[in-house]
């Protein structure tokens, strides 16, 4: 694992204990594509909205070779009923290469949940089927 990719996992593990609010958890998955593109690789992290009013916890997934994720929060299946913000990362290339490096696979505005500009609904009660499909 790549330095870069492990400073993303260890901050999703401490993002993820930021709430302790209680709820039902709704099965999410979907596509993530780059100009029509299934990505191979990568992660995607659903943030709450905080400007909808939102709290809780983050959810996370990595992307599949084939493109598709499937949500988990914390290690239970799933995500909270509400509005998001979402990020999505997908990287190639190691930072023990002298010659190479961390490359990224998508514009890096849409590592950033605000910048990304990706918004999305969880609606609860129901198998949440959201594509992306990023420019």
């Amino acid at each position: 694992m790549t330095a870069a990719r492990m400073l993303i996992f260890c901050l999703l593990a401490l993002l993820v204990g930021c709430s302790n609010k209680p709820t039902a958890l709704n099965s999410v998955s979907g596509k993530v594509l780059y100009k029509g593109v299934p990505l191979s690789t990568g992660i995607i992290v659903f943030s709450p909205d905080t400007s909808k009013g939102e709290t809780g916890k983050i959810a996370f997934s990595k992307i599949k070779a084939d493109g598709t994720y499937t949500l988990n929060t914390g290690d239970a299946p799933g995500a909270t009923a509400g509005w998001y913000r979402v990020a999505v990362s997908s990287l190639s290339g190691s930072t023990s290469s002298y010659e190479g490096g961390v490359i990224s696979l998508i514009p890096e505005p849409y590592r950033d949940p605000v910048q990304s500009k990706l918004q999305c609904e969880v609606k609860s009660n129901r198998d949440n089927h959201l594509d992306f499909n990023l420019d």
